[in-house]
């Protein structure tokens, strides 16, 4: 029961049990003569000695007198000090006993010897010497918290919560070493009661869980928040209050919602202009830039075997180097969507049909007059399949169709692909592949494409707990059906990026990436550049 005892307590208040700083009284008995050698050893940390030294002292003050009752007690409290830090607790409890019957009395002296009872077991001593601690004052919200378990432990269910709801009442300055602990103790209580009736469900629900949630969101990074939060995943589960899996085994999003927002600052070598996605024009000059994007998304489930995810993301681009060619560029995306997906089994395992629509509207400063004009909209429809056929990772296959408005009619256009993608998992790095080809066809058919994209990133496990590396290759082969003059196009891609994570939430990355388009028609479609950036990202 001790061991129990003791391990409950330590989150909240290990530090302050046998950590206190020095009483007063022993503080000014270091200027007495007397105790000059026991003070020494005392703040040296040599406990055992220092209490070899009071017995000496105490040996010559003799017995007990008018002249020097006090200083007997000062002694036998300050051996009670020592054999505290020496978790020698019935010594501990002798001495302070034997000042509080000289009728010595300190501010601490109750909040010590309850600490000595309390790990001795003496559960019901213990109560009564932290009450008289909380009567003096001292270290109220930790007195409270001692007196609330003790009650609890000594069955008194009531009494306990009343006392740890106490603790809500005091400056948070006061209590917050131990309010988040009295509020997971409560929760305790609470559960211990409710499950012993058979309509416990409800009352889980209703108050249980709202309890340790109110615990958790006290201090999130603390040392008993993952504590706090296993209880609550505990109660979910075993009532079935989240829907943790679906039918097919798959696990659902926890939490569901993913938020992003990212600030990036880099440098391209040379801007590339394509407003319509069909033509293109090169700066040839270089310009610093500046990204904003934020995204969001919240999964909702129907039972356990369709999921809803409605999506938004925003993106704004400006370019630093205000010459027309390239603040021409500058340009900001609205892109909503809808993310759907009907769980079921395919070869034995966990399969799901998808269904997608996105929504895209950008503007851009098209006519370089400084200002964000309409570029384009476009719908997206994509149905598809995410699958486990290999046993090395997890497969998607899509059916995509676009539909392409432009500020310019003439190109106006379609485009329908079909997309593979393959997780490979590569014992501690993880390979991603992606293919498509993308047939587009234009109001204009002299940009009429069909072009064939090819792309892996090796993601590596973390190097040292410092960075985590990722490189990629993409190629792109673009046939210009009705162009000769331009023919086949290839787009070489290689990218590499190093990631940190700080904290939990904070993300900072250096990117790099490398294109060189050839084709044909390279005084109207050939290009190079490259681009380097550092990003960071905050993850909610």
């Amino acid at each position: 029961m001790k061991l129990l005892l003791l391990c409950m307590l330590m989150f909240s208040i290990c530090q302050l049990a046998f950590g206190q700083e020095s009483s007063q009284e022993i503080v000014s008995a270091s200027k007495d003569a007397v105790f000059k050698e026991a003070s020494q050893l005392f703040f040296q940390g040599k406990y055992d000695a220092t209490v070899t030294e009071l017995n000496s002292v105490e040996f010559k003050l003799g017995v007990a007198s008018k002249s020097n009752r006090s200083l007997l007690g000062l002694t036998s409290y300050w051996k009670a000090i020592c054999y505290n830090k020496l978790q020698n607790f019935p010594d501990a409890i002798a001495n302070f006993d034997k000042a509080l019957g000289l009728d010595f009395s300190t501010e601490d002296i109750n909040y010590e010897y309850g600490q000595a009872l309390f790990a001795a077991e003496k559960l019901s001593e213990a109560r009564v010497q932290f009450r008289e601690s909380l009567k003096k004052k001292f270290k109220r919200a930790v007195s409270l918290y001692y007196i609330a378990y003790l009650s609890k432990e000594l069955g008194e269910k009531k009494k306990a919560v009343t006392f740890y709801k106490a603790i809500e009442k005091l400056d948070p300055d006061e209590s917050k070493d131990v309010r988040q602990a009295a509020e997971m103790q409560i929760g305790d209580i609470y559960l211990e009661q409710i499950e012993k009736h058979p309509d416990a469900f409800r009352a889980v629900e209703s108050y249980v869980v709202p309890q340790y949630k109110l615990a958790y969101e006290l201090d999130k990074e603390s040392g008993l928040a993952p504590q706090i939060n296993d209880k609550i995943v505990a109660l979910q589960r075993k009532y079935d209050l989240v829907l943790f899996k679906l039918r097919n085994g798959r696990p659902t999003l926890n939490p569901p919602y993913f938020a992003r927002m990212a600030l990036e600052y880099g440098v391209d070598s040379n801007v590339v202009f394509s407003p319509t996605e069909q033509s293109l024009s090169e700066s040839k000059k270089k310009s610093a830039f500046g990204k904003t994007d934020v995204m969001g998304r919240y999964t909702f489930y129907h039972k356990d075997f369709i999921s809803i995810s409605p999506e938004f993301r925003f993106n704004y681009t400006r370019y630093l180097n205000r010459t027309p060619t390239i603040y021409r560029n500058d340009n900001y995306l609205l892109a909503p969507a809808v993310r759907t997906a009907h769980e079921h089994q395919l070869w034995n395992k966990p399969a799901s049909a998808l269904f997608d629509y996105d929504y895209a509207e950008g503007k851009r400063d098209v006519n370089a007059n400084e200002k964000l004009d309409f570029s384009f909209r476009s719908h997206t429809l994509m149905v598809g399949e995410r699958f486990n056929y290999f046993t090395f990772g997890e497969s998607i296959l899509r059916l995509r169709r676009r539909l392409f408005d432009s500020y310019l009619n003439s190109f106006d256009a379609s485009t329908t692909s079909l997309v593979f993608e393959q997780v490979k998992n590569l014992s501690v790095h993880t390979l991603l592949f992606y293919a498509s080809y993308d047939m587009t066809r234009v109001k204009s058919s002299l940009f009429d494409t069909n072009s064939l994209t090819m792309r892996a990133d090796l993601i590596m496990m973390r190097y040292r707990d410092w960075f985590t590396p990722s490189f990629g290759l993409g190629v792109t082969r673009n046939h210009a059906i009705n162009n000769s003059l331009r023919g086949v196009e290839y787009l070489v891609n290689p990218s590499a990026r190093l990631a940190k994570t700080f904290k939990k939430n904070i993300r900072g990355s250096l990117k790099f990436d490398y294109q060189n388009n050839k084709s044909g028609d390279s005084a109207n479609f050939s290009y190079k550049k490259y681009m380097y950036s550092f990003e960071l990202e905050y993850l909610f």
